[in-house]
């Protein structure tokens, strides 16, 4: 028994020093020590890993739509499916480190010859000389964690994809009730006007100029629904059910002040993005399949064993006159075949390079998108503070034109032009709101998503 260990521990020693293939190492990205665009908003000394998107926004409903998707997409169960075939093809990989065993057995009867029964048990195994198959067993194992970080890349995606349409359906919604509101109103002046213009006060242009802009206010109406509906339909897709209404919580105004963004560094993103660590893996698994290139330029060597019994009548099939052993090793290597081997080592090292590319391309791709979600939160804050004066002065301006209109001070136009800067106003600034929420959600997403 100690021969057996010591034989074994010695064969393992000489088949991982003549591992042949290069040593993969992590290219040096050389990362920015500091975001570009630094704001009030943003803590650089800490990482979104801290903060969990239910940190974020306290509306319960998005927060069971959220849980509704990541338990019923469609997109997210076939990425997990992935994952389990990744893991299937790693214990393929792995069993062909070992031996493997098989059995035939054979009966032979013919009355006018002599019968044969065989039963045999055969092993074969080709010895990993040179690394071939530890090579492979890595890259499988790469192409599974490179599985794993597809799959939170997607989580990453879809939660935000879903908070994101959440956040147009409820700025929609509130630009439906200001289209509304606005109908009613200029219905409301439209009669003042119409009953102005059949006594004779005002002429015919006035009531034309006011139905115009009710019918411009009824037109963005049905214009506003019918994006609800698309809007509600991409949701269910989402969500992986039946079209159907989409439940509401918080209106976008009213769902408060947000913590800082634990944005952490511009070196974090190689941890925690999802597609930068999927690539990194992906050029893991290129760089060991070099190996593998490498190792089929050298001769392999098989054993292979057999054990049997054999005999021409079934009552002697096992006794030990029956039996039958063989043993053989085998090795078998190219001599010349014109430098195909040699090409496909070549060709996987330019594979390994591309995926270097990709790996690194990735990375800058993240940096500008956090850069850009870091400006847009910052600015989107602005605008909307903008567009929320704006929205009061416009109304404050309407009612001052209609007051001057009404009293003959001036002309429809200034009423016309005050009423269509108020709807545009409300309109831009419910759109805004929307829109710097989602700005958060971007810049979470470019983080590698808190989720």
């Amino acid at each position: 028994m100690k021969k057996i260990i010591l034989s074994s521990i010695v064969l393992i020693t000489i088949l991982s020093s003549c591992l042949v293939g290069p040593k993969y190492t992590r290219p040096d990205m050389k990362a920015p020590d500091a975001w570009v665009e630094q704001s009030a908003y943003v803590n650089t000394n800490d990482t979104i890993f801290n903060l969990k998107w239910f940190d974020i926004f306290n509306d319960t409903v998005l927060n069971s739509l959220i849980d509704e998707a990541l338990a019923k997409n469609y997109d997210l169960d076939n990425a997990l499916i992935r994952i389990e075939q990744s893991r299937d093809l790693y214990g393929m990989s792995k069993a062909d480190f070992w031996p493997s065993f098989g059995y035939s057995a054979n009966a032979n009867v013919n009355g006018s010859s002599p019968n044969n029964y065989n039963l045999n048990i055969n092993a074969s195994w080709e010895i990993d000389f040179w690394g071939k198959v530890r090579h492979a067993n890595r890259v499988a194992y790469a192409e599974i964690l490179a599985s794993e970080e597809g799959v939170k890349a997607i989580t990453t995606i879809l939660i935000s994809d879903v908070a994101s349409l959440y956040f147009l359906l409820r700025d929609l919604d509130n630009r439906l009730m200001i289209a509304e509101q606005t109908v009613v109103s200029r219905t409301e002046y439209f009669n003042i006007i119409n009953e102005r213009f059949l006594g004779g006060d005002v002429s015919e242009l006035d009531m034309l100029q006011a139905d115009q802009q009710l019918s411009i206010a009824k037109a963005t109406v049905s214009s506003t629904r019918r994006q609800l509906n698309s809007t509600e339909r991409s949701l269910n897709i989402l969500l992986g059910q039946m079209p159907q209404p989409i439940p509401r919580g918080l209106a976008n105004v009213d769902q408060g002040e947000f913590p800082l963004i634990p944005a952490g560094l511009p070196s974090y993103l190689l941890e925690q993005r999802p597609d930068v660590k999927q690539a990194e893996l992906m050029m893991q698994a290129e760089t060991e399949r070099i190996g593998i290139a490498q190792a089929m330029r050298f001769p392999s060597l098989s054993l292979t064993g057999l054990f049997g019994v054999a005999s021409g009548d079934l009552t002697t099939l096992f006794t030990d006159a029956s039996i039958i052993t063989n043993a053989s090793a085998t090795i078998l290597g190219p001599i010349f075949n014109f430098g195909k081997n040699k090409r496909r080592v070549e060709m996987q090292r330019k594979e390994a390079e591309i995926a270097a590319n990709n790996y690194i391309s990735t990375y800058i791709s993240a940096l500008g998108e956090v850069e850009n979600s870091l400006v847009s939160i910052q600015m989107y804050k602005e605008e909307y503070e903008a567009r929320k004066k704006q929205a009061a002065a416009a109304s404050k301006a309407l009612m001052l034109s209609q007051e001057r209109y009404s009293n003959g001070y001036s002309d429809y136009i200034e009423v016309l032009i005050a009423e269509t800067a108020m709807l545009d106003s409300e309109l831009g600034a419910s759109a805004t709101k929307a829109q710097q929420l989602s700005a958060y959600l971007t810049l979470y997403k470019s983080l590698g998503g808190g989720w």
